[in-house]
Formats: C-alpha cells, sequence, structure tokens
C-alpha cells in the first residue's frame, strides 16, 4: 500500500511535467493588455492634472503670499483671528470657531468660517463669513 501511494505520487508529477505548456502561461510578448493601458493612462492623466494644480498654487504663493497656516483642530487660519480681535466688539466672546479649508482663487485665498459671538446683552450671535486673504491680510467679503 505505501510503494502504491508514491507510484500514484510520481504519475500525478509526470501528468504535470507533461501538460504543463497547456497549463502554464510562457507567454513573454511584451503587448499591453487593455487594462495596463487604461491604467497607464489613468496614471499620465493623474500626474497632468496634479502638476497644473501645482504650477497653479504656485502662481497664488507669488500674486497673493504664502498658504495661511491654520490652527489644527479649528481649521481657522491664524490671520483671522488676529482679524477678530481687532474688528469684533467683543473678541474674547468667541466660540465655536470653525473654519472650511482655504482654496486658492483668482481673488486670493478663500475660507468660510462659522461662530459664535456676543452680540450684546449676553447673546450669541451666530455668523458665517467668506473671508479673502492676500499676502496675510484679512478682507471679509
Amino acid at each position: 500500500m505505501s510503494i502504491m501511494k508514491y507510484i500514484l505520487f510520481a504519475l500525478l508529477l509526470f501528468g504535470l511535467w507533461v501538460t504543463e505548456p497547456m497549463w502554464r502561461h510562457t507567454d513573454t510578448a511584451t503587448s499591453a493588455s487593455p487594462v495596463n493601458e487604461h491604467i497607464v493612462e489613468q496614471k499620465k492623466t493623474t500626474t497632468e492634472e496634479v502638476s497644473a494644480e501645482t504650477r497653479f498654487l504656485k502662481k497664488l504663493e507669488l500674486k497673493f503670499g504664502s498658504r495661511p497656516s491654520v490652527k489644527e483642530n479649528t481649521g481657522v487660519p491664524s490671520s483671522v483671528y488676529t482679524y477678530w480681535r481687532k474688528t469684533l466688539q467683543y473678541p474674547d466672546s468667541l466660540q465655536d470657531e470653525t473654519c472650511s479649508p482655504i482654496r486658492g482663487s483668482e481673488e486670493g485665498w478663500t475660507t468660510v468660517c462659522r461662530y459664535r459671538t456676543k452680540k450684546s446683552f449676553d447673546t450669541l450671535e451666530l455668523r458665517e463669513d467668506r473671508f479673502l486673504i492676500k499676502n496675510g491680510t484679512v478682507y471679509k467679503k
């Protein structure tokens, strides 16, 4: 019985060896499949889009200064905090301030901020304003 196992195993190996060209793909042709061509085209398109975006951001940095730094947990640019301190009647009453990610546009760096501030008589007012930042100077739009 034990010799029979070895004979069957040897026959199996021989059968695999004989039929190898049928089941093992050994084509070394360099022709690309349609899927590979599609992937290469996607990578090329992505690279072009990223380089165009990089050129646009560099142009904005030359024109409007570097992209404003933001406070990590709220996303509020430091220059907007400075603007609030100078313009709000009660700057110490700021609450729940958050801003959208800073976007570059033809006008400058823009962001939309949502915040609560004391209006008068201890009431808080919810505000949502669009700010334009040029060379570190903030303008309310």
